[in-house]
């Protein structure tokens, strides 16, 4: 693992088609986004360098891997040195939300990420409705996650072809790094 490879410290994860490229590029405040294309899957990862003003007013980077979906089996790969998790689900897409549980419960349970802090994103929200937005809350069991884990993920609504929740995920990467746990032989 090269030097790069060692400075990513927060990952962008997700099922296939909930958003992630385009959240990201929202984030890094890419030019020219194209709001009218048919979104492709990422198969393999994209490098974000996020940039940010910290409590002092000094610019920031903070770089961001996102895992494509479709590579789900080998998001474990990626975990080492991870303090941020942005888990991105799609709320206008009912179908994925069960399978989109079953992710973030492994992730949560993963003891590597036993420290990180977690983002759970619903996505889309411009195209879903706030009955659906209940829905997928339900079926992700978020009331169940916030009462009985102490490392619960924070909730974000979030939409970037309108720019909704942009800032505050920023704020979130922005966040002071976690100091690791001091271990004793």
């Amino acid at each position: 693992m090269d030097d790069q490879e060692k400075k990513i410290s927060a990952l962008c994860l997700g099922p296939k088609g909930s958003g992630k490229t385009t959240l990201m590029k929202k984030l890094q405040d890419a030019e020219g986004i194209d709001n009218t294309y048919s979104p492709v899957s990422t198969i393999g990862t994209n490098i974000y360098d996020i940039y940010y003003l910290n409590k002092h007013g000094k610019k920031q980077m903070l770089t961001v891997r996102e895992v494509g979906g479709e590579m789900a089996p080998l998001w474990s790969n990626y975990l080492d040195g991870v303090n941020k998790v942005i888990y991105v689900v799609d709320t206008s897409n009912l179908c994925q939300i069960s399978a989109a549980a079953v992710l973030l419960y492994t992730l949560l349970a993963e003891p590597r990420l036993k420290t990180a802090k977690f983002m759970l994103v619903l996505s889309k929200m411009d195209a879903a409705y706030r009955q659906m937005r209940n829905e997928a809350l339900l079926m992700l069991q978020y009331a169940r996650l916030r009462a009985e884990l102490k490392n619960a993920p924070k909730l974000l609504e979030a939409s970037p072809l309108t720019g909704e929740g942009i800032d505050e995920l920023r704020a979130f990467l922005a966040e002071s790094k976690q100091t690791p746990p001091k271990v004793t032989a």
